[in-house]
C-alpha cells in the first residue's frame, strides 16, 4: 500500500512545529480503513473506555460545536459516508470520535496556558490518556526528549494566537514493532524485544507509524480542537522507492540518541539499518 503521507524531507531529524495551512483540503482523512478503525474504536470503548476517553466538568458546550463540526465537515468532504448514526452515548464527544478516524481533543485556555479538557483518544503513540487529563502542554511534552526545550515556546505561542477559522496539520513519525492502533505508554514500554523479527521479515514486521495532527479554534475563543489521525505501513512498503528509503535513513542516522531510545529503536536499529541499506543498494 502506498504511503499516504512521508513527512520526511531528507534534512537532519529535528524537534519542530512543521504547520502547513489547510486551505482546501478538510482536516478529516476518510479512507478505506474507514469501517475496521471505527470497529477498533467502539471495541475501546466498550472495553476500556476509562483509558481512551477522559472530559473536565463544564466542557459540554464545546463538545457539542465538535459534533457539529465533524457532522459539517463530514458532509462537505465525504458525502458518500453513510450519515446513519448508530452511536447512543452519554458523551457528545465520543459520539463525535466515532464518526470519524481521527482521536479528538479538546484544549481549553486556563490563565494564559492550555490544557487538555476532554479527549477521545483510542489510538494513542506511546502515552496515556489519564496522565495528561488538567495538564498544560509543557507537562503533556514532558517525556518527549528535548521538546519543550526546542519547540515548548513556539508551541505555546501559536497556540495563544491561533485565528479563528485558520486549520493548520503538522506531522509526527515513528518506527514500531507493532501495527495496532492502541498504542498506550504502559503497553509500549513493557513490551519485551520481539525475538521472531529477523533480517528476514523486519520489513514486514516493523511499521512506519505517522501521526495526522490538525488544529483550529472553536468559536469560543478559549477552545481548540487538536486531531490526531493515524497511519501505518510496513517498512517494506516504505522502501519501494529509493528516495524514501534514502530519506528514513539519514534522518535515523541524525537522530540524538535520547530520541532513539524513547522510540524503543535501539531494540531493532542494525536490522533496521541493514534492510534500508539492502533495499535499493
Amino acid at each position: 500500500m502506498t504511503p499516504r503521507y512521508f513527512p520526511l524531507d531528507g534534512t537532519d531529524f529535528r524537534l519542530n512545529l512543521g504547520l502547513q495551512a489547510l486551505k482546501d483540503r478538510s482536516w478529516l482523512d476518510i479512507d478505506a480503513q474507514f469501517e475496521p478503525d471505527i470497529a477498533e474504536k467502539k471495541r475501546l470503548l466498550a472495553g476500556q473506555r476509562e483509558k481512551v476517553f477522559a472530559e473536565m466538568p463544564g466542557t459540554e458546550k464545546a463538545q457539542q460545536e465538535i459534533l457539529e463540526q465533524v457532522r459539517a465537515e463530514r458532509a462537505c468532504h465525504f458525502p458518500h459516508i453513510s450519515s446513519n448514526e448508530t452511536i447512543s452515548d452519554d458523551s457528545l464527544l465520543v459520539t463525535a470520535a466515532c464518526l470519524v478516524q481521527e482521536d479528538l481533543v479538546l484544549m481549553r485556555e486556563q490563565e494564559g496556558e492550555y490544557a487538555l479538557a476532554a479527549a477521545c483518544v483510542c489510538f494513542p503513540t506511546g502515552w496515556n490518556l489519564l496522565e495528561k487529563v488538567g495538564k498544560v502542554m509543557h507537562a503533556i511534552h514532558q517525556p518527549v526528549p528535548g521538546l519543550n526545550e526546542r519547540i515548548g515556546p513556539p508551541i505555546d505561542r501559536f497556540f495563544r494566537h491561533l485565528k479563528p477559522g485558520k486549520k493548520v496539520e503538522r506531522f509526527n513519525w515513528g518506527l514500531y514493532d507493532s501495527s495496532a492502533l492502541f498504542q498506550p505508554g504502559w503497553w509500549r514500554h513493557t513490551r519485551p524485544v520481539d525475538t521472531s523479527i529477523t533480517a528476514k521479515n523486519i520489513g514486514e514486521k516493523i511499521t512506519f507509524r505517522v501521526e495526522r495532527q490538525t488544529l483550529q479554534r472553536l468559536n469560543n475563543a478559549g477552545d481548540i480542537l487538536f486531531t490526531i489521525r493515524i497511519f501505518n505501513n510496513t517498512l517494506a512498503e516504505i522502501c519501494e522507492r529509493k528516495d524514501r528509503t534514502l530519506r528514513l535513513r539519514h534522518a535515523l542516522h541524525t537522530m540524538p540518541q535520547e530520541m532513539r531510545a524513547y522510540k524503543s529503536l535501539p531494540r531493532y536499529e542494525q536490522l533496521i539499518d541493514d534492510f534500508l541499506l539492502q533495499a535499493n543498494p
